[in-house]
């Protein structure tokens, strides 16, 4: 049994859609069959007896941080809508226990997720989320591939735990899970509960894994491997769109030139590949620079924009440079709803109108009201978990007794935007985004270095509690009524 490797097995799905074919009658004209139009978001609803699901959603492979659903019935919400114009994912799982989770929705589909308790060692349990399309054609088993996967592994312990509570797992056999796979795979489309189009595409990311897993070894432990008997080209045209794929290029990159060196940052590997000639060819080398690019979008912020215009020098595929177009377009766009020429240093704006405001013509403008201020982000978990408590506390209290003002300190508008409609605040006026926020006065005069923060003020709009309790403790409703009281 090998030892355990920090490696994310994420197995990218494969939608496949059945068309089907209608029979002519000769004698009648046919009509077309409209397909149904599909709304400009996705749907996600969790089994109505589950007590809480959280997952990571991404709805462009930009994004800097994935925003956070939470659904079930502690958090009251058992549905959510996301408005898009694209496909989304929603990404999870877990390293200690080694099973995660990818699955895209398209533009339209409703999903439906349950969970199944699923015994992983005498002592350990974890809750594997199940996805089933409600107005969809894609079949359960292609949607659920990498957990009826994960239980073959544990059954016949391809990945092994120990009886103890340690938090890693004992160790996974690559080669084990693979042969599973493909055990799996044939069993699935013999009962054609998959498509043959699914079946090639998850066969073919199976082996690139175990490549992945082998060639990563082998820098690890500094050990000879011939990266032809692997079985793979290093140069296949077809799957330069396959993140699996590119992530084994990349393996074999650092394999080949900078083995057992550690943490060798993205950037300079893009300028190795860019410079020197190597084992990849043009279309291979462009779809690995663009890799690299992206990693340096996220890793080295600061070198991104300079590394840009070294892909875009040598750049001659004309998608990748139109996608890079579109994300600087995007990024300036961000910044200038941010941070316009009149938009100075701590201005609130809503979505409501856009207009312009202080913290202090707000504070001024609910005299006589006790205040409370919520500062959050869309990509904190511990903020929007307390999204409900907070409506909760509106519901009890009038708007002439209590004001909830939200201020959001994210740095991406269209993110904060989105999060807004899935928390249902785009249409609430008090509901802010600030401007320039760590340089803001509202930041040094109040030190809200961490959030979730909640400041509570009395009706004269005196500061009552620099960190107020949060929603959900009851401590935070009693502190009102008390405020509240002559």
């Amino acid at each position: 049994m090998k030892k355990l490797f920090p490696l994310l097995l994420l197995l990218v799905l494969s939608n496949c859609k059945e068309e089907n074919k209608k029979e002519s009658t000769p004698d009648l004209p046919i009509a077309k069959k409209e397909k149904p139009k599909k709304n400009n978001e996705v749907v996600i609803g969790v089994n109505d007896s589950l007590q809480s699901f959280f997952t990571n959603l991404f709805v462009n492979e930009m994004q800097d941080k994935p925003d956070m659903i939470y659904l079930g019935k502690e958090h009251k919400k058992t549905f959510t809508a996301i408005p898009t114009e694209s496909p989304v994912k929603i990404v999870g799982g877990d390293p200690f226990t080694l099973f995660y989770y990818e699955v895209e929705l398209q533009k339209g589909d409703s999903m439906l997720i349950d969970v199944e308790k699923l015994q992983i060692s005498p002592s350990r349990q974890i809750d594997y989320p199940l996805f089933k399309i409600t107005n969809g054609e894609r079949s359960w088993a292609e949607l659920n591939f990498d957990y009826l996967l994960y239980r073959k592994n544990i059954s016949n312990k391809a990945i092994e735990f120990s009886s103890s509570e340690s938090f890693s797992p004992a160790g996974w056999d690559p080669e084990k899970i693979y042969d599973n796979s493909l055990e799996l795979l044939d069993s699935l489309k013999n009962r054609k509960e998959i498509s043959s189009d699914f079946y090639t595409g998850a066969r073919l990311n199976q082996q690139i894994k175990l490549a992945t897993a082998k060639v990563r070894e082998a820098n690890n432990k500094n050990e000879k491997l011939d990266i032809q008997s692997l079985g793979l080209s290093l140069n296949d045209k077809t799957q330069l769109k396959n993140k699996a794929y590119i992530g084994y290029l990349r393996a074999v990159v650092l394999y080949e030139y900078f083995r057992q060196q550690k943490r060798v940052p993205n950037s300079v590997q893009f300028d190795f590949i860019a410079e020197n000639k190597t084992l990849l060819e043009e279309d291979s080398k462009l779809a690995v620079l663009d890799s690299y690019l992206r990693s340096i979008f996220f890793v080295e912020k600061n070198k991104f924009e300079g590394y840009l215009n070294k892909f875009n020098s040598i750049n001659t595929n004309t998608e990748i440079k139109d996608k890079w177009a579109a994300v600087l377009s995007g990024l300036n766009s961000n910044k200038k709803k941010l941070n316009r020429s009149n938009r100075n240093i701590g201005i609130l704006t809503n979505l409501v109108s856009d207009s312009e405001f202080t913290f202090d013509e707000i504070l001024a403008h609910h005299k006589d009201k006790v205040v409370l201020i919520d500062f959050w982000a869309s990509w904190c978990s511990p903020c929007r978990r307390e999204m409900p408590y907070l409506k909760d506390l509106k519901s009890k209290f009038g708007t002439d007794e209590l004001q909830i003002i939200e201020i959001s300190i994210d740095k991406d508008y269209a993110a904060w935007e989105r999060a807004s409609k899935m928390e249902k605040l785009a249409n609430e006026e008090h509901s802010y985004i600030i401007a320039n926020w760590e340089k803001s006065n509202l930041y040094k005069n109040y030190e809200v270095k961490t959030i979730p923060r909640y400041l509570l003020f009395d009706k004269a709009g005196k500061i009552i509690n620099e960190d107020a309790p949060r929603p959900s403790d009851k401590k935070l409703e009693e502190l009102i009524r008390a405020s509240l009281e002559p």
